[in-house]
């Protein structure tokens, strides 16, 4: 009986409590492997498109050469389209616009990295829609090439792994605030001495 009584019983520690310990461990588990995992494709992928363009002949993806400063062309939505200038003119002399349906699609671009032999870039055309387009380019004629389809699907898959990482880091930081807040609500442990009679009792006692 002595012995019993010197057994204590610590009561449960509360459900809502556990299931945040939980939430929280989970979240800081999937949060933390995400990132680095999503982190890691991310420069894959990077690498990846970076050593496409260094690659590849991009004579081989005009896909327009205009005479002129103006043209209706059919472009198609599943392809992204660049507009090059000859490389004498600067990317402030030039300006274009890429009409389609009342619609301007242009957008100014100009990046030395992205020139090849005599063409400088001066812009891309976000077209949303596959249609005839009306573009105009304030040179003496310009090129369309197409940049996507010679990445692949490198590029996208770039842009959803970098998404992946900042879901990641989210699931991560909501799953530290949880493990803060869980830390500040667990009751303190009881704490006993041990009295004359070899039996541990609260300190207030």
């Amino acid at each position: 009986m002595c012995l019993l009584c010197g057994i204590v019983f610590t009561p449960p520690r509360q459900s809502g409590t556990m299931v945040m310990e939980r939430a929280s461990k989970w979240a800081s588990v999937i949060g933390g492997v995400g990132l680095l995992v999503f982190f890691i494709a991310t420069s894959y992928f990077l690498n990846s498109s970076a050593s496409v363009h260094d690659d590849v002949d991009w004579n081989d993806w005009i896909v327009y050469e205009v005479e002129g400063g103006e043209a209706t062309l059919y472009l198609d939505e599943d392809i992204g389209y660049t507009i090059y200038v000859d490389s004498s003119y600067s990317c402030s002399e030039v300006t274009a616009t890429a009409y389609y349906e009342g619609r301007d699609y242009y957008e100014e671009n100009c990046d030395p990295y992205y020139d090849f032999d005599n063409w400088r870039q001066v812009g891309d055309i976000g077209n949303d829609y596959s249609g005839d387009y009306q573009i105009s380019v304030s040179a003496d004629g310009f090129i369309l090439v197409d940049w996507t389809t010679v990445e692949g699907d490198s590029f996208e898959y770039m842009l959803l792994s970098a998404a992946g990482c900042c879901v990641s880091l989210i699931i991560l930081v909501i799953g530290l605030i949880l493990t803060a807040l869980t830390e500040k609500k667990r009751p303190e442990a009881p704490q006993f001495v041990r009295d004359s009679s070899g039996l541990y009792r609260p300190p207030e006692e």
